[in-house]
């Protein structure tokens, strides 16, 4: 007998659904929003408000919409980060390109390329607010209206970035520096006015590292191991590599100057250095003859100057052991001069730094007794400062308010901004240089009246090398003509140093480091020293 066949109930899920089949299948969509800055994305300007738009419009309209895409850029430019990468989706090769649904023409694209780009692709383009939907299909009239409106969304960003260029002009004709503030100065704004302002504490760093370079003892990588220890880093706090420093450098800015669309400015910003310094450093960084960096690094090149010509006293090796100092140029064949003879005079300069130590201690008692009245002065002087500072910014927005309203007319805004913006920079720098004045700077003076009378015996004890990074400390400069060694002190040493006697520190007397003149007596010494060891005999 055959089996009987049984007929199944339909399961769940079996087959296809009747309702679902009715319903119209979606398009797919992607969304396009974009702002033109990061304060417009900050402020909440126009990204929701367009996302919002967008996806009414597609669900009134039957789109799925697959993916949304945001820029937060300018559209004058190609390249969006966001709609390289919505370029890249509609490019892939799928069996009906997905629509673009975006707010209007402005917001896709302000710039030519673009458009060509997007028009090549034969894609559908919703431009929702101005209802406009371009296609294949869309009539050439539609298509001409669109293309003046891109055209006239390129002109407005044109016309914008005119201005903007018209306003820098004008700020840079004024002595404002119109970018972002380098190391060492900060932006202000007050009144709808922008402006650069000291920042005190990097400033004095900033400086720092132009004095050094200045010198000739730190190269740029060592400037940058300098801002590492010494805590200076980059506005977002990051090390400062060499090749930030080296632009630091190069900037004129610190020195009261800058170029600004190819023509160079006199700032009426505060300034962090002079500008001789400024100048030194680009001949230093220009490889200027005289301030190249050295294959040989000998213990008192580039310490003196010839006194004939101003260039640098040099050193060489002869006989592959013996060092020799002369002038760079050879400007007078002066004999050479021995290391070791420039080392003792040199020895004999320092040695006019010893003080009796009656009058040594009264100085430092002195010191000591006048801490407070110092940093009190200071404080009153810092307040001052500030006041003008305040006082003089309020004059500037007041005189601005005036030539906005006629009251004044320009050549007389101009002239007393000018007097009044220097007249800011003074103060600014004074508070930059009383903000320094502290218990600290006055130990390190007492410290510096230690040091005074005892470097002659700190550097008959050391050999070249070490005696340079104490000639650093107290000279400023040197000049060696004729056999005769004359130096610059630094402050304070200028104020410590004796006269000296030429023919002594000179070697014109030859028994001079054999016996000590009192100058409080005006006599003789009648105790003797020993002969002082030669600089060559010294233990390395």
């Amino acid at each position: 007998m055959p089996p009987t066949k049984t007929r199944r109930s339909a399961r769940p899920g079996r087959g296809r659904n009747p309702a679902l089949a009715a319903l119209p299948t979606l398009r797919q969509a992607v969304l396009y929003a974009r702002v033109s800055s990061r304060e417009q994305e900050r402020e909440g300007f126009s990204i929701p408000a367009q996302q919002a738009v967008l996806k009414k419009y597609a669900n009134d309209n039957g789109f799925a919409i697959i993916e949304e895409f945001i820029d937060v850029e300018t559209a004058k430019k190609s390249g969006r980060t966001a709609y390289t990468q919505m370029m890249a989706l509609l490019k892939k090769r799928l069996p009906k390109p997905p629509v673009v649904l975006v707010e209007k023409t402005d917001r896709l694209y302000r710039n030519l390329k673009d458009w060509v780009a997007l028009d090549e692709m034969n894609v559908d383009v919703h431009f929702v607010k101005e209802g406009i939907v371009l296609s294949d299909d869309s009539r050439s009239s539609e298509k001409f209206i669109h293309g003046i409106k891109v055209l006239m969304a390129k002109n407005y960003v044109d016309n914008l970035s005119e201005e903007v260029r018209k306003g820098m002009a004008q700020k840079c004709a004024e002595g404002g520096y119109p970018g972002r503030a380098p190391l060492g100065f900060v932006n202000r704004r007050e009144n709808g006015r922008a402006f650069l302002e000291i920042d005190a504490e990097r400033a004095l760093l900033v400086r720092n590292l132009f004095d050094l370079y200045d010198r000739g003892g730190h190269s740029i990588e060592a400037l940058a191991r300098y801002a590492q220890e010494s805590g200076l880093r980059g506005n977002r706090g990051g090390m400062l590599s060499t090749s930030v420093i080296h632009n630091m450098l190069r900037n004129p800015l610190y020195a009261g100057r800058f170029w600004w669309g190819g023509q160079e400015y006199a700032s009426s910003e505060p300034r962090i250095i002079p500008w001789e310094l400024f100048q030194r450093v680009q001949e230093r960084l220009d490889g200027h003859p005289y301030t190249r960096a050295r294959k040989l690094d000998f213990a008192f090149s580039g310490l003196a100057t010839c006194g004939h010509c101003g260039a640098a006293v040099t050193a060489e090796i002869r006989k592959e052991k013996y060092i020799y100092y002369h002038c760079a140029k050879r400007c007078r064949r002066e004999s050479f001069v021995p290391e070791a003879r420039l080392s003792e005079m040199f020895a004999a300069h320092v040695r006019l730094l010893k003080l009796p130590d009656d009058v040594r201690e009264a100085f430092i008692a002195s010191l000591r007794s006048s801490r407070r009245d110092i940093e009190t002065d200071a404080r009153e002087r810092v307040v001052g400062a500030q006041s003008r500072l305040e006082r003089l910014s309020k004059l500037i927005d007041a005189a601005y308010e005036d030539k906005l309203e006629g009251r004044i007319d320009d050549d007389f805004f101009q002239a007393k901004r000018a007097e009044w913006e220097r007249q800011r920079a003074e103060a600014a720098e004074e508070i930059t240089r009383l903000t320094t004045v502290s218990a600290k700077t006055l130990d390190t003076a007492i410290e510096v009246f230690k040091l005074a009378n005892r470097a002659y015996d700190l550097i008959i004890s050391r050999e070249p090398r070490e005696q340079r990074r104490l000639l650093d400390v107290l000279l400023a400069n040197s000049t060696l003509a004729e056999g005769r060694l004359s130096v610059t002190w630094r402050k304070p040493f200028d104020l410590l140093a004796l006269t000296p006697d030429p023919e002594q520190v000179n070697g014109g007397d030859p028994g001079f480091q054999n016996r000590r003149h009192s100058v409080w007596s005006g006599r003789q010494d009648s105790n003797l020293r020993p002969e002082a060891p030669k600089a060559t005999a010294l233990p390395g």
